[in-house]
Order: structure tokens, then C-alpha cells, then sequence
């Protein structure tokens, strides 16, 4: 069933504008609806133009000039109030004789400027549906039907809000439902005023007429619409402007009627402007070049922290070539906290913008290298542009039950249903994401390896590379990486042969020394490969291998683990003889017993051309692509849906006060990355040793308190024992006192003396006379 509506079949429509003072605006308002005179004849329009200043000569001339004017093919009736009665009387006259002509209406403010189309496309979006009862278009400045909606569009000439509105509004569907519409221009279908009335004459001069209107009707059911893409320019708040009463006591008194009317209404209007169609258009203005044609783009550094891992460094050498390579096609900013800025000094990048970590400004596309380990994550990017794009890097820890935790599951699915595209850093990687998570239809993805060029990893190597005197093993603590296992099996095999090993601190071999992964700095570790004779990288499960592109710039021999990504790397290298493959620690030991091997030099760098530059230059190009496919109804708005359920869920502040986080319960806020923790896992065993120290150091304080406690209790215990001693004593002294030959003779005196004391009273000098 068609949704369209034939111009015969349509209602008349009555287009009513009351004017109070302000001559100079009847110009503008008349001289823009000339381009629409067909427009307003197909409609079968008919303009009412009310003069509620009867004691202004100047706007009667204007508004007499503009009844005689371009428009003289479109019906026009000029009232003239007989004194001001305000804009809900005026309005009230025109509707009566619109109730009378049997025509819908809209209402128009004196101080706008209508754009072609814009009456026609509102008269559409109010057949779509029976229970549109009332339409507003866009405009540049009026509450929720503003597009954009941020402040500095709210002034812009005409025009200029016009092209800004033509560019954004073909993202937008044609129309979707609201709690109310804006009286500054509003369609009303004569179906409402029959049944529902006028506006409520209690509102007096004017302020949330509409809105009362508007809701008396959708007690019964009926809806308010905006119709995206018509335009209507306003200046907003003329009429208040020239007002003897000041506008806020309209709007307080108003206000104030309406909610006592309608408690429905401020819910629901700020449930709208908290919804995610309102936080989406807010997001559109990141959809806006600037006057070069660069789109802002924001990397996602929020998950830098003061440490080092190979996930970090390769998204600064994409930034820093991006920072040359995109300067024709983006802005681009950088979104982390000033701690990871200074440290791993991304401050001194040039190209770039550094914005904090709470910044609401709006950005085309918001670019994560990693994947997320936290719902706050998805939230923030969503939060930060239109378009979403995460680099998946590996979906190592959802494979490894121990790591997956926190809702890892919900988490990556939310990714796939909801990002606008995925990247992966080889073919293997996006297999694997392939086999494990639906993708939503339309997700765009490419695969973008890092850099194959050994110059890269390595600024120069001056003159012939020396062997080192260690065995290297590389790697970091989390199992599947399998440094223990396979240094203690080359310890025990070489017990002469000193072995160093980057993922290991407390080794428990002689022969062993162990750095914590995380905390070296690109120098430490680049001399850490430079002093190795050989570099063993014996993982079980990688997304690239940074390491051995690594190791082979360092000329080192390098014996990887024959897993599918090192297979696929050693085929893109050449198969150069310094890269070695092995099956099992079983077959590294073998091959290491026939000698540790030597370098050959068989890597060229001029082999592979894909470097760093090339690698940045293909996701440049893939980006800057996205934005003419984005969707807002099919991606962006059910994204921020998505998010907004998950803030409901889990980001309401708990009963306790305590903020929640999401995907952060006890032990599990810090989270996994490719090769590390965010806080590595060395960080968190050193934080338990440090809590375990400090709860030791508590209980020794404690058992010193008892001891001490002990001891006076024993010094108590004596003092008591001593006195008792001593009260013993004294009742025996008191009993062979009393049993003695002397007591017993001067008793008979004692007894005489007591006898006077209560017969005479008191001590002496104090007898009663």
C-alpha cells in the first residue's frame, strides 16, 4: 500500500502568521515564500496574515504592500485585530476560519524564513501516518527541531544554515516521532481542531499553547512528527523581544499550567533529548568538513598507559604516519590522558590534537587500534563520532577461557553488530574473528598487515652486527605465549648457555635472567635484541609477531613456533634462512643442539616495500571511504540504543553511592591486550606482593600490639597479686592485734570511749551545748 498521498486528494491548507510590530520582518517572511508560489498553489494554500499592532502605520503599510505583492496568484486575507489581543487570540482567528474552510493549517512565526519544499514535505510526513496530528521542520534555532543542534549554528545567515542542513539531513530518515513540536512553524490537521479545539486561551500572550495543544491530543493517541527534510530558517523570539512583559514571566507561569496539566510531558521531552536519535543528530555534526574537505578523526589512545607493549607502539608509528599522510583528509585528534601523552610523547608529534578524556565534541570517525576489553569502551566510542571503526587484533583471549572474562563475549558480538567497520592485521586474524562472531550485513572490514620493512623496527645499524652472548626468549607471562615452559627446558638442556627472557621476572634457574614484560623502554628492548645471539619467539598463538620482524631488523637469527601467522610472515618475508621454524620445544632443543645458528643476512628490505607509510596509507584510504556508506537508522542509532541500555544495566551508580564500571568487577578492572595487561599481569602479581607485604607488615604491628597488650596484662596481674599479698598481710597484722593480751584489756575503755562519742556528739570543739 502506497504511502503517498495525490494532490487532489489532499486537504486545503491555511498557512496563518500573526505579526506584531516588527515591520521590518514582513519583507523577509513574504519575499521567501515567492519561490514557493506553486508550491503553495498545488497545496491549494491560503495565506492568513494577522496584524496584531493596529496602532503600528508602519507594519499596516508593509503587511498592505505584501497583500498586493509577488503573491497575488495565492489567495491572501489580511485581519486586523481592533487592539492587541496576543498571539494565542490572533492564532485562535485564524483557526476558526481554517475550522470554517474545512483546511489543515500551519502555523507560521512572522520571524522565518521558509525554504522551497518545506510545506510540501511536512503535508507529506503528516499523510504517512493516521495519528500525525502534528509536524514541525527543521530549522536552525527551536528547542528540539534545531539541526545541528549545537549552539554555534543557532546564528548562522540563512543560507549558510540551509547548505549545512542539505548536507546533514540526507543522513536522516524522513521523519521520526517526538514528544511535541514547535509552534515557530507547525502543521496541524483539521482532524485536531474538530475534535480537540483551539488553543487554550489560558496561556494568555503565548508560551506552551502548542505544547498543551499537542498533548491534549495525544491523550487519545495522536502523535507529533518532525519532517527532516524540510527547513524552515527562524530568528527566534521576536515577538518576546518587543513585549511589555518579559519573557521568562510567561514562560514560568505557562510552564507551570502545563505541568500541572500534563505530567507526562517534561518526562518525556527529556527522555527525548537524553534518547539516542537526539545524541545521534548531536553526532552528525562530526559529518562536516572543514573548508579544506578534511573530516575530524579521533584516534581511541584511551587504553594507553605509562608502560610499553607492542599494541602501543604500533598505533603510535600509524599515528605518526598518519600525522604526514592524512593531512590532506583528515584532522586528525588523539583522545588520551595526559600521563600516556607525556610517556610514551605523543605531545610531540606534529600534525596532531591532544584532547581530553571527557571531551563532547563530536568527530566523524573514532579509530581504536584493539579491540575493547570494557563495555565503558563501546560507550565511549559511540559517545565520540558517527562512524566507529575498531582494529581487531587477535581473539586471543576469548580462546583462552582463563583470560575470557567480564562478558569478553557480549563485548566483541556488540563490536560486530554494531562498529561500522573492522580491521585485522593479517588474513589469519580476520579468519579467525570470521569462524567465532556473526557479522552484521554491510560491516565494512579490511585487512591491513603491519609493516614487513625490518628498516622500520630499527632507525640504524652501524657496521657489522655482532653475535651476541645469550639466547633471547621473547614473550610475556600469559600462558599461550610459552616463555616458562620453554626456558626451562633450555636451561636444563644448557645449563652453560646464559639465556635471558623478556615475560619472566623470578626464573629459578642460574643460568636465567628474567625481565617483567611492560616496563622496558624501546631502547632497553631494542638492546636487549642487539646483544642476543639468537632470539627464540616460541608462542603459541599470535595475531602478527611483531618480535620477529623485530628481531631479523636487529640481524638476528630468529626460531619461531610454526603457528599459522609465522607461516604466513616467513611467506611475505621470502622465506629468508634467518627465520627458522619449529614444530615443538622438542625440535627447538634439536636444532639448538646442533649450534646456535649464525646470521646469514638473507632478509632485504628491499624485498618488502610494506612498510609503516604504506600500511597507514591503505587504512587512510579505507576510512575516508566510510563516511559515504554510513547509515543512521541502520547502524548509528541502534548503536546508541545499544549503549544506552548498557549505561541503564550497568552504569547507574549502585545503592552504595559507588560508581559502576562496566566490565570491571574485583581483580577483573584491569584487562587484556595483545602481549599484555593494560596493567600487565607482572603489574597485578607486584600489586599483590605489595598488598601481602603491607597485610604483613599490619599483622606484625598487630602481634606487637598483642605482645605489648600481654604484657601489661602480666604487669596488671602482678601489681594485683602484690596487693593481695599485701591485704593479706594487714588482715593478719589486724587479726594478732585483736587476739592480743593488750587488746583484750583495753576493750572494756574502747567501748566507754565509743559510748561517749555518740552520747556527746562530734569531736571536740564540736560539742552541742
Amino acid at each position: 500500500m502506497s504511502t503517498r498521498t495525490s494532490v487532489s486528494s489532499i486537504r486545503p491548507i491555511y498557512v496563518i502568521a500573526s505579526f506584531y510590530r516588527k515591520p521590518e520582518l514582513v519583507e523577509s517572511f513574504f519575499a521567501a515564500l515567492e519561490p514557493c508560489v506553486q508550491e503553495l498553489k498545488d497545496l491549494q494554500c491560503t495565506l492568513i496574515a494577522i496584524n496584531d499592532s493596529p496602532e503600528d502605520p508602519e507594519l499596516a503599510a508593509a503587511l498592505c504592500q505584501a497583500e498586493n505583492g509577488h503573491l497575488c496568484d495565492v489567495p491572501f486575507l489580511l485581519r486586523e485585530n481592533k487592539m492587541n489581543l496576543g498571539f494565542v487570540k490572533s492564532v485562535n482567528r485564524g483557526l476558526k476560519e481554517a475550522l470554517k474552510a474545512g483546511a489543515d493549517v500551519i502555523l507560521l512565526n512572522s520571524d522565518t524564513i521558509v525554504y522551497p519544499g518545506a510545506f510540501r514535505e511536512m503535508q507529506r510526513v503528516a499523510s504517512l501516518d493516521p495519528m500525525i496530528g502534528f509536524v514541525s521542520p527543521r530549522t536552525n534555532n527551536a528547542t528540539i527541531c534545531s539541526f545541528p543542534h549545537q549552539e554555534e549554528f543557532r546564528k548562522l545567515k540563512p543560507d549558510d544554515s540551509y547548505a549545512i542542513f542539505r548536507e546533514l539531513s540526507l543522513h536522516l530518515p524522513v521523519f521520526h516521532y517526538v514528544p511535541t513540536t514547535v509552534g515557530f512553524c507547525m502543521f496541524i490537521k483539521l482532524d485536531i481542531l474538530r475534535e480537540f479545539g483551539l488553543m487554550d486561551e489560558k496561556y494568555g500572550k503565548g508560551y506552551n499553547e502548542e505544547n498543551d495543544l499537542v498533548m491534549r491530543a495525544n491523550r487519545c493517541g495522536f502523535r507529533a512528527a518532525l519532517a527532516n527534510h524540510a527547513f524552515v530558517y527562524h530568528i527566534g523570539e521576536s515577538s518576546f523581544s518587543v513585549s511589555d512583559v518579559p519573557k521568562s514571566n510567561h514562560e514560568d507561569r505557562n510552564s507551570a499550567l502545563l505541568k500541572s496539566r500534563y505530567p507526562e510531558y517534561m518526562e518525556h521531552v527529556n527522555a527525548y533529548l537524553n534518547g539516542a536519535h537526539y545524541r545521534g543528530e548531536v553526532l552528525l555534526r562530526g559529518l562536516l568538513k572543514d573548508k579544506r574537505g578534511r573530516y575530524d578523526i579521533v584516534f581511541d589512545f584511551s587504553n594507553f598507559g605509562d608502560h610499553y607493549n607492542g599494541t602501543f607502539e604500533a598505533a603510535k608509528q600509524i599515528l605518526i604516519h598518519a600525522a604526514e599522510g592524512w593531512k590532506d583528509i583528515f584532522n586528525i585528534h588523539v583522545l588520551v590522558s595526559d600521563v600516556a601523552a607525556r610517556f610514551h610523547e605523543l605531545d610531540e608529534i606534529l600534525g596532531i590534537f591532544l584532547v581530553p578524556m571527557d571531551t563532547t565534541r563530536a568527530f566523524a570517525i573514532a579509530f581504536r587500534f584493539g579491540q575493547p576489553f570494557r563495555f565503558d569502551v563501546i560507550t565511549r566510542m559511540s559517545h565520540l563520532a558517527v562512524l566507529n571503526v575498531y582494529s581487531m587484533l587477535d581473539p586471543i583471549a576469548w580462546d583462552c577461557l582463563y583470560l575470557n572474562r567480564d562478558d569478553l563475549d557480549e563485548m566483541w558480538r556488540a563490536v560486530f553488530l554494531h562498529a561500522d567497520a573492522t580491521m585485522y592485521i593479517s588474513d589469519f586474524v580476520a579468519d579467525q574473528f570470521h569462524l567465532r562472531f556473526h557479522l552484521r550485513p554491510g560491516l565494512k572490514e579490511m585487512v591491513s598487515y603491519l609493516s614487513l620493512d625490518t628498516q622500520d623496527y630499527k632507525e640504524s645499524l652501524n657496521g657489522t652486527p655482532t653475535r651476541g652472548n645469550y639466547l633471547l626468549v621473547i614473550g610475556n607471562s600469559f600462558a599461550h605465549k610459552n616463555v616458562r615452559p620453554t626456558v626451562d627446558a633450555l636451561s636444563k638442556e644448557f645449563p652453560r648457555e646464559k639465556i635471558v627472557a623478556l615475560g619472566l621476572e623470578d626464573t629459578g634457574a642460574q643460568n636465567v635472567i628474567g625481565y617483567p614484560s611492560g616496563r622496558l623502554s624501546e631502547e632497553e628492548l631494542e638492546g636487549m635484541f642487539l646483544n642476543a645471539s639468537a632470539v627464540i619467539f616460541p608462542s603459541f598463538y599470535e595475531g602478527f609477531g611483531i618480535p620477529i620482524i623485530r628481531s631479523l631488523s636487529c640481524h638476528k637469527p630468529l626460531l619461531a613456533r610454526s603457528i599459522p601467522v609465522n607461516q604466513d610472515l616467513y611467506e611475505k618475508l621470502g622465506r629468508p634462512q634467518d627465520f627458522i621454524l619449529y614444530d615443538s620445544t622438542e625440535a627447538l632443543v634439536a636444532r639448538l643442539k646442533q649450534g646456535i645458528p649464525e646470521w646469514k643476512n638473507s632478509v632485504l628490505s628491499s624485498r618488502n616495500k610494506y612498510d609503516w607509510a604504506t600500511s597507514t596509507k591503505e587504512i587512510g584510504a579505507f576510512l575516508r571511504t566510510l563516511p559515504q556508506s554510513f547509515s543512521f537508522t541502520d547502524v548509528l542509532l541502534p548503536r546508541l540504543n545499544y549503549t544506552q541500555l548498557l549505561h541503564r544495566a550497568f552504569l547507574q551508580p549502585a545503592a552504595s553511592g559507588e560508581p559502576a564500571v562496566l566490565g570491571a568487577s574485583g581483580d577483573n578492572a584491569e584487562f587484556f591486550e595483545e602481549g599484555v595487561l593494560l596493567e600487565s599481569y607482572e603489574t597485578r602479581i607486584k600489586q599483590r606482593d605489595q598488598r601481602i607485604a603491607k597485610l604483613k607488615d599490619e599483622i606484625e604491628e598487630l602481634e606487637d600490639l598483642v605482645v605489648q597488650r600481654d604484657s601489661r596484662i602480666a604487669q596488671v596481674q602482678r601489681h594485683a597479686a602484690e596487693l593481695q599479698t599485701s591485704l593479706q598481710d594487714r588482715d593478719v597484722r589486724i587479726h594478732g592485734l585483736q587476739s592480743s593480751f593488750s587488746w583484750v584489756v583495753t576493750a572494756p575503755f574502747r567501748g566507754i570511749g565509743a559510748w561517749g562519742i555518740r552520747l556527746f556528739g562530734g569531736k571536740p570543739g564540736n560539742r552541742k551545748t
